[in-house]
């Protein structure tokens, strides 16, 4: 007889804090109630699942103006409807555009500038995966596809939230990464890479720009149509997508300057991971490159 495997198996797999959560837990929401008073909150992606999730995160927060973003108009105005529910007081700017699109980012730029004058926070969280195929089989337009919206898109949009950003206002660049960085599993490599290299442009974005606390996070394994062509990872996908929202608004605060230029997992307790914020400084943990960052 085979035993089960563990619901939480990837999450132990990359366990850096002793306790874990695959949901909101109260000192994760006390951590980010009216974080967000007064701020404009850019999140690309966010015409459902995971990115619909942060922006009525940020909603909760208090975020006093949240622009989404994402291909979908249809999509985008039923998040804003929900966005409403959750804060009638936020101000909510559709915005449908081709994330790598030097043209469409150019509007959006605009329209964030015409509208509010500025933004404090971005959340990249616009991605796909092309498809499973080895690297010997794969269609060479898919396979680069990835690039195109996982790499290019993000360095579009953060580009266009530096020059929104004052440079005398400090500001956050949050990004939705994943564990597919740190696994080689056939048949990914597309998706894997991308991600992988989300881990080190944070890096470079964190080093090159003081005034912005830059993150790049795994946002848990949820069940989003990603999972379709992933069908041995369905019974993982137990993390919720509220989850996902509350930790990217925790990235934004004072409280996780510590994790600026690096990794995190949402599955990690944020008690534990400030009581270890020095070490976390003085031994470089979390950063791409580095091995065994993850042992608790």
């Amino acid at each position: 007889m085979t035993n089960s495997p563990s619901p939480d198996q990837y999450v132990k797999l990359f366990q850096f804090t002793k306790k874990n959560y695959r949901e909101v837990y109260p000192a994760l929401k006390a951590s980010i109630d009216g974080s967000q008073v007064g701020k404009t909150v850019i999140v690309t992606g966010a015409s459902q699942g995971i990115g619909q999730a942060i922006a009525l995160e940020f909603a909760k927060a208090s975020a006093s103006n949240i622009v989404i973003a994402s291909r979908s108009s249809a999509k985008l105005e039923a998040t804003k409807a929900e966005i409403l529910k959750v804060n009638n007081k936020t101000n909510v700017l559709v915005l449908s555009i081709d994330i790598t699109s030097e043209v469409d980012i150019q509007k959006l730029e605009q329209a964030v500038k015409d509208k509010f004058g500025h933004a404090d926070v971005l959340v990249n969280n616009s991605g796909q995966w092309a498809g499973r195929g080895n690297i010997g089989e794969v269609n060479v337009k898919a396979w680069w596809s990835d690039f195109e919206l996982n790499l290019k898109g993000t360095y579009l949009a953060t580009q266009a939230f530096l020059r929104l950003l004052p440079k005398s206002q400090h500001g956050s660049v949050i990004t939705v990464g994943s564990i597919a960085s740190d696994l080689l599993d056939p048949g990914i490599s597309s998706y894997g890479l991308t991600k992988l290299a989300l881990n080190r442009f944070n890096e470079y974005l964190s080093l090159e720009n003081p005034n912005v606390r830059a993150v790049v996070y795994h946002p848990g394994t949820v069940l989003t149509p990603i999972l379709d062509d992933l069908p041995d990872i369905k019974p993982f996908a137990l993390d919720t997508p509220e989850l996902a929202g509350a930790f990217a608004v925790y990235l934004t605060t004072e409280r996780a300057e510590y994790l600026d230029g690096r990794y995190a997992s949402v599955n990690w307790d944020i008690e534990e991971l400030e009581a270890r914020k020095d070490e976390i400084g003085l031994k470089g943990l979390l950063k791409e490159g580095l091995k065994g960052v993850f042992s608790a």
